[in-house]
């Protein structure tokens, strides 16, 4: 039956010397010749994104096509094998430039088309040298020898390896453009969802021929279906291309940001017909696209058809469009564009509904907006009336929580070396929740913090599965529905936010997101000025040269620790130490030397005590440890603790040569062993230090009691 069929379809079959001729090139010949005229109207366009690698694509339809005519209609043998590896120059490149066109068409940009090419034409450039050079290994073809079938002389092809390896790869290929291609149909409006349709048909067909071709279930042996079923494909896309303009009006895969812009935007042909629109535009005028397609803009546009059509004729004013009445009142300035294809011709208008209504309604709420300006004014003076961080704050969120009512406010620092916020003030619902300190990296705080901008969400319900992080909830633990929060930066530094939380949706708009920064930058600056003054305060209390307490202020902590001992009925414990020959040092390795002895002396302290004791420089090369909490014992094993460390640190003179290392005396006493009495307490240490010394120093003595037993810490 099949070869009654190919005897019919081969009926006008002339074989003239060399050459043989059947209708069964006919297909071909037109696939040839449609390809080449689509790749010469696409090459015209060719400013339009995508046309090139279409282009290049339908020149690769139309070298496999001529050279497989060549191939069957020449009937010698070495003819043949030429026309046939001539083939493969179309072949390989076909599926590159196919995925090429479909990642343009899905709007995939990066890699460029370049990056794109050389990535997947390794394979097809190895098997194109391979074709030519098979007669050395046999890879593509094992076997190539003539057969008469048909009444043609036709080559039998055994294939190698490589040539199912190079199958494999551009079916992958062909199979990865049709996904993309598949996806920007889907993403195409529906009215030009057609242009699509017949692109993908034409994609289709020739990859399930070839895949017929080569499977065991051919009906046609040694007849490249692929080849002749490029002539429907052909005729497809020069149709698609000549007659519904493909790529000209619209762009591939219209660029998403025209779906999602705020103006309007509706498309008119040179026949004043609607032939596209956004959906911003579809809520203005209160119709589909669906509904208005290919209607006259007169009948959809009834209102501005008259502005469109002498806007057309000349240079007119832009048109203001009000819609609606009341609070849903609209407000839109309209203006006319022309539309150019490529070659600049002109296509059709464009109308663009600007919406207005924010411009207008700021302008009719000027009156508000100087009120809060005001408000501002009063927040500045109230938030410069003291240098205290803690009321700073509190004084903060009084103002704040007067101009933005809301059910929840927040107002935390931020702390660069520990990535963490420090919430210092948080209401929610009326209730005043304890300080504490979170992590920067988590919750819609972490936003801020890593971008250092604002952060409006009017319904976290609706947006929480599109957020780049997940909220966190403090406070009442429940989701809040509305959120606003502003850093506080000076300069480039963060310093902390602020942010405010309602249980209802679209309660913040963009005016409390500007009110709030105002307040932000009003803050930031006093919060500044009280780090400022906060470390020039603590400057004052420390020794300029090893950064520990001085001697007013290791007063002023061992009587506030003596009195927490006292009233809590624990020990405290005082170290008195002093360096042995201090003044050697200075006198024989000089100054330099001396400071450095001083700071590695602090440096054993500190290694060896915990954050709540406190390290204060006596005077000269004299220093006390103030031990809360800490009976005679436990001071006693501190002392030689420090004592050894020290002993251990290097030290080198001003050319780097090492030298002796320092030791210590060392005296204790301890509250209430040896007094109850502050000032006792440091005569009792210092005597034991002196005891210390006499014995050959280097060593801790332990204080002897005080034969006066009274409490004085004041």
């Amino acid at each position: 039956m099949i070869y009654d069929q190919i005897r019919l379809f081969s009926a006008i079959n002339v074989i003239f010397m060399d050459i043989q001729f059947s209708l069964i090139v006919i297909p071909s010949v037109l696939a040839g010749l449609l390809a080449i005229l689509s790749s010469w109207l696409l090459w015209k366009r060719r400013s339009a994104e995508g046309s090139i690698p279409l282009s290049l694509l339908l020149v690769s339809i139309s070298i496999w096509s001529i050279c497989y005519v060549f191939e069957v209609i020449f009937t010698g043998y070495p003819a043949k094998v030429f026309w046939a590896k001539m083939e493969y120059l179309g072949i390989v490149s076909l599926p590159v430039f196919w995925l090429l066109f479909c990642l343009r068409f899905a709007n995939i940009r990066k890699p460029s088309n370049t990056k794109y090419f050389l990535l997947f034409s390794g394979i097809p450039l190895i098997t194109v040298g391979l074709v030519w050079t098979n007669s050395f290994h046999h890879l593509i073809w094992k076997d190539i020898s003539l057969t008469h079938l048909y009444n043609l002389v036709l080559l039998q092809l055994d294939y190698g390896i490589w040539f199912w390896i190079h199958t494999v790869y551009s079916h992958l290929l062909f199979f990865s453009g049709l996904y993309y291609l598949f996806q920007a149909y889907f993403r195409t409006p529906k009215h030009l969802r057609h242009q699509v349709r017949f692109i993908l048909i034409a994609g289709l067909i020739p990859g399930l021929a070839n895949i017929i071709y080569l499977s065991e279930n051919n009906p046609f042996p040694m007849v490249d279906l692929t080849s002749l079923s490029f002539a429907v494909s052909g005729i497809l896309i020069f149709y698609v291309l000549y007659y519904h303009r493909f790529l000209d009006i619209i762009p591939i895969a219209r660029d998403t940001t025209i779906e999602n812009m705020r103006d309007g935007i509706i498309v008119v042909d040179l026949k004043d017909r609607i032939v596209d629109m956004n959906p911003a535009a579809e809520q203005i005028i209160q119709s589909s696209l669906n509904d208005v397609v290919g209607k006259p803009s007169s009948q959809a546009l009834a209102d501005i058809s008259d502005w469109i059509s002498q806007s057309k004729e000349a240079d007119t004013p832009v048109k203001v469009l009000n819609i609606g009445e009341g609070k849903n009142k609209k407000i839109f300035v309209l203006n006319l564009f022309p539309l150019t294809d490529a070659q600049d011709t002109l296509i059709g208008h464009t109308v663009v509904f600007h919406n207005n209504t924010e411009t207008h309604t700021l302008n009719r709420n000027i009156k508000d907006q100087a009120d809060r300006l005001a408000v501002l004014y009063e927040i500045g003076k109230a938030i410069t009336s003291t240098l205290d961080i803690d009321a700073l704050l509190e004084l903060i969120y009084n103002q704040l929580s007067r101009v933005i009512p809301s059910d929840a406010y927040f107002v935390a620092l931020y702390l660069a070396d520990d990535h963490m916020l420090d919430i210092r003030i948080l209401i929610d619902q009326g209730k005043r929740y304890p300080p504490e300190k979170v992590s920067a990296s988590e919750g819609l705080s972490s936003w801020i913090v890593n971008n250092r901008k604002p952060l409006l969400i009017q319904d976290l319900r609706k947006e929480i599965n599109n957020l780049p992080m997940k909220p966190v909830m403090v406070g009442e633990k429940k989701l809040s529905r509305s959120w606003l929060g502003v850093p506080m930066i000076l300069e480039t530094k963060l310093i902390g936010l602020l942010a405010v939380a309602s249980y209802e949706p679209h309660v913040f708009g963009e005016t409390d997101q500007l009110l709030l920064e105002q307040i932000a930058q009003q803050a930031v600056l006093s919060i500044q000025n009280a780090y400022h003054h906060q470390e020039v305060a603590q400057q004052s209390r420390l020794d300029s040269l090893t950064g520990v307490s001085n001697h007013n202020h290791f007063l002023e902590r061992l009587y506030e620790e003596a009195k927490i001992a006292f009233s809590s009925t624990t020990p405290l414990s005082l170290i008195m130490l002093d360096i042995d020959y201090f003044k050697l040092y200075n006198d024989t390795y000089g100054h330099v030397v001396g400071d450095q002895v001083l700071r590695l002396t602090v440096e054993a302290i500190q290694s060896h005590i915990k954050k709540t004791d406190t390290v204060g420089r006596w005077g000269g090369e004299e220093f006390g440890v103030i031990l809360p909490n800490a009976t005679i014992a436990q001071a006693n094993m501190v002392a030689n603790r420090i004592r050894r460390t020290l002993s251990e640190l290097p030290l080198f003179n001003v050319e780097g040569k090492t030298i002796p290392k320092p030791t210590i005396s060392q005296g204790i006493a301890t509250l209430p062993d040896h007094t109850t009495d502050v000032d006792d307490l440091v005569i009792i240490a210092d005597r034991a230090l002196y005891r210390a010394k006499d014995k050959g120093r280097d060593q801790v003595a332990v204080g002897k009691p005080s034969k006066a037993s009274h409490v004085s810490t004041s």
